[in-house]
């Protein structure tokens, strides 16, 4: 009976991986193929960032919703609906016709929140012992689409953008079959779940409320944001920077996408543990902020594919410490009991940046000047560095 039990569990735990992976797959495909798409139909960088801040927007909006609709009614349910919804944001993709069709399926890619669902699914499947390692599992899982996705879509540019997209909406179907078929439901619907939105949205503005009584957390809570916000801006302005400069392609491009993930995959997953141990946060998002400055200031003035490679590297470096060393830092100076309630705030913050990043990236860059988005976006993040300072000396001085 443990042996049928253990070959279930095992079944489940690949169907949730396979899940994700698919997800991460079909949104790293699409993404440097949206620059190309877009001007097909006459799109500037305004369109395109209209693009990114819809989808940014709806995951924002739709991911704490879909988790807790799931607490609610079951995992089962919601994760195949949000399957659902992504098959059919990948077929509105497929068909294009116009840029509203692009946008319509950014909508619906950004209300499907696989991710958040199958963590939950996860946690359901797992003891409290191998938990960890089963999210970790979740978010390599993650990562590797991430790092794959890109370089399918950019061999497929070569057939069609609608390839990219046709293959997307075939593996979402299967992967809603299998969820279908082999996924039972891990959460019984009680009234204990039914947690009314009213006082869950209090609940959320009196941890705000709070956090902003804490002595160090807001500088750390606006520094991710900014670095957040500058960062967003990077899926819109690459494209435009390496073709006025170097005349990239699709499957150019989808290189530089590949090498940011591979380089935040092998930062995060190897390097951080023993950086934060030996060197403390508050050094690593210092120069985090400085990497990401200078980064993001020197790109408009490109000599050659190699400098741009180096900046993209201290960009995705920077980015790197900072997405990993400011959660850590907030967890360190929390109390046990709020270290997840800040964390989340934390993330909050990031995704929120992600609504208004790409947008005013894309406006700027198309009806102020070339140069206006890279030099916002680094004074922006230069100025987190008197934060990270302060920061600095008042954790000092509670010691």
């Amino acid at each position: 009976m443990n042996e049928i039990t253990s070959k279930s569990s095992r079944l489940k735990k690949s169907i949730i991986l396979f899940t994700v992976f698919i997800d991460a797959t079909g949104y790293a495909m699409i993404i440097p193929l949206l620059p190309f798409i877009s001007a097909t139909f006459g799109v500037g960088a305004a369109g395109l960032g209209l693009l990114m801040l819809v989808f940014a927007l709806m995951q924002f909006i739709f991911s704490p919703i879909m988790g807790n609709l799931s607490d609610r009614y079951g995992r089962r349910k919601l994760l195949i609906g949000s399957i659902g919804l992504s098959s059919l944001s990948f077929l509105m993709f497929t068909i294009a016709t116009s840029y509203w069709f692009l946008l319509i399926s950014r909508i619906l890619s950004g209300m499907a929140t696989e991710i958040s669902i199958a963590q939950a699914y996860m946690a359901d499947i797992t003891s409290n012992k191998k938990r960890t390692s089963g999210l970790g599992k979740v978010r390599a899982a993650f990562s590797a689409g991430v790092i794959i996705g890109p370089v399918i879509g950019g061999a497929l540019s070569f057939i069609g953008y609608w390839a990219a997209g046709l293959l997307a909406v075939g593996l979402t179907l299967i992967n809603l079959v299998f969820a279908s078929a082999f996924l039972p439901e891990t959460v019984i619907s009680n009234n204990r779940n039914k947690i009314s939105e009213k006082k869950e949205a209090e609940s959320k503005i009196t941890l705000f409320k709070k956090a902003l009584h804490k002595p160090v957390i807001p500088l750390l809570l606006i520094t991710f944001f900014m670095v957040n916000y500058a960062f967003a801006a990077i899926p819109i302005l690459v494209p435009y920077v390496t073709d006025e400069f170097f005349g990239f392609t699709e499957f150019d491009l989808s290189l530089v996408f590949v090498f940011i993930g591979v380089l935040q995959f092998l930062i995060q997953g190897f390097l951080m543990d023993k950086l934060s141990e030996y060197v403390g946060e508050i050094l690593l998002i210092a120069v985090g902020i400085i990497f990401i400055t200078f980064g993001i200031a020197l790109m408009p003035f490109l000599p050659s594919i190699l400098f741009f490679y180096i900046l993209i590297s201290i960009l995705s470096t920077g980015s790197g410490f900072m997405r990993t060393s400011v959660p850590g830092l907030i967890s360190k100076i929390s109390k046990e009991e709020e270290q997840g309630k800040y964390m989340g705030l934390a993330q909050s913050a990031a995704s929120l940046a992600l609504i208004p990043g790409p947008l005013i990236a894309g406006l700027t860059y198309e009806y102020v000047s070339f140069e206006a988005p890279f030099i916002i976006s680094s004074i922006l993040v230069f100025l987190t560095l008197f934060l990270i300072v302060k920061v600095y000396f008042d954790l000092k001085n509670r010691k």
